[in-house]
């Protein structure tokens, strides 16, 4: 397994009880911050992992979203909330979802009916001036930390990777899939609503630019070789995107489809233990992936 940047810990949120689901980055040194701190149903594990480096949520300085979907992003409130100094980074078309939720909340009350407490727990509103709003191209200086901000749509047009140039550290969301420990494979991770597999090549490009050592993902853990990490990803998402073209042309129902990328994955994973296949079940669902790939090839279509 690739080693930890300096600096760097990293705290599994232990999802519904499961490990290598949801990783939390913490960045210790003199201006402890989280980046992705998961949703606050997970915040016992978060709190533990913080204990365990004799931290609390009130030491924390700030907290790093690369994106504003619930696993990654839910527990933000709740922490701005319980620490007042809190700042909270994120991209400017996240802001007036995390400063008035409903209508994310909704969205996604639609896709998770009664399962949302379990899975996701509150998801509080930020006050607009705890927010710090990311374009891309800043520099966030946390105390003797220079994090640097790459706009990076493709999975979410509100997307964004942070850098740290000085140990060549890329905090990717999910703009790297998901590659769990257990199994070499990374699985492609494209949720509706705005899978934008141009924007996402043109990311993809633009990061490999900076030459970045390490990937940190959110599902899960450091990666190593980004080229090659990305190569096989972007192999599996073009596949992928091909099979959702491919049976969106001969009309077939959405469970056949469905079961037509789970088949590939089924494939990829067969050599993998049962834990570690419902591990990424849990991490990346395909058939949320199959529902983003069709939203994205019916847009173009129109």
């Amino acid at each position: 397994m690739t080693d930890l940047p300096p600096g760097v810990s990293m705290i599994d949120a232990l999802h519904l009880g499961r490990p290598h689901v949801i990783a939390a980055y913490l960045l210790t040194g003199d201006a402890p911050a989280l980046v992705d701190p998961g949703p606050a149903s997970t915040l016992p594990a978060i709190e533990a992992g913080l204990a365990a480096h004799g931290l609390t949520i009130d030491d924390l300085h700030a907290v790093l979203l690369t994106h504003i979907h619930l696993d990654h992003a839910g527990a933000a409130g709740t922490l701005a909330r319980r620490n007042p100094r809190l700042r909270v980074y994120v991209h400017q078309r996240g802001a007036p979802h995390l400063i008035a939720p409903e209508r994310l909340i909704n969205s996604a009350q639609r896709i998770y009916g009664d399962q949302m407490a379990a899975l996701w727990g509150e998801f509080l509103p930020l006050p607009a001036d705890r927010l710090s709003i990311l374009h891309g191209g800043e520099t966030i200086q946390l105390g003797s930390r220079r994090i640097e901000v790459l706009d990076a749509p493709g999975h979410a047009s509100h997307h964004v990777v942070y850098l740290e140039p000085a140990f060549g550290s890329a905090w990717v969301g999910d703009i790297a899939g998901a590659r769990l420990p257990g199994a070499n494979y990374i699985q492609p991770a494209t949720p509706p609503p705005d899978i934008d597999l141009e924007a996402w090549r043109a990311t993809i490009d633009t990061l490999l630019a900076m030459h970045p050592q390490t990937l940190l993902l959110t599902h899960f853990g450091p990666s190593g070789n980004p080229a090659h990490h990305f190569a096989e990803l972007w192999q599996a998402t073009t596949t992928w995107a091909d099979v959702v073209r491919s049976s969106l042309a001969h009309s077939e129902d959405e469970a056949t489809a469905i079961a037509r990328l789970q088949l590939l994955t089924d494939q990829a994973l067969s050599a993998a233990p049962a834990a570690v296949r419902a591990e990424y079940a849990q991490a990346a669902s395909v058939a949320m992936s199959w529902h983003g790939l069709a939203r994205y090839w019916r847009k173009r279509t129109a």
